[in-house]
């Protein structure tokens, strides 16, 4: 999937590497590192998410409610904007 990035993310010179498995690693000048991923429920719904560590909990997550991966992607970004970048 080709990444979208926010026009936010670009501004603060930060950097995605695909790490696999619809998670990507962030990292930025003055930003804490972070991962952020997607993943499909059930349901057949994207849900996105934010963790310190590729293999740790979430820090948060949102409902598998949005359609397409590439609605979880920008929502991933979002979640990790609200909890890092304020």
């Amino acid at each position: 999937m080709t990444l979208d990035l926010p026009f936010w993310f670009k501004q603060r010179q930060a950097k995605a590497q695909e790490l696999g498995n619809g998670m990507w690693k962030v990292t930025g000048p003055n930003l804490p590192e972070a991962i952020i991923g997607i993943r499909m429920a059930e349901n057949l719904r994207w849900g996105a998410y934010v963790r310190t560590a590729a293999d740790g909990p979430d820090l948060l997550a949102s409902e598998p409610t949005l359609e397409t991966g590439r609605d979880a992607l920008s929502a991933a970004f979002e979640l990790y904007r609200e909890r890092f970048v304020n």
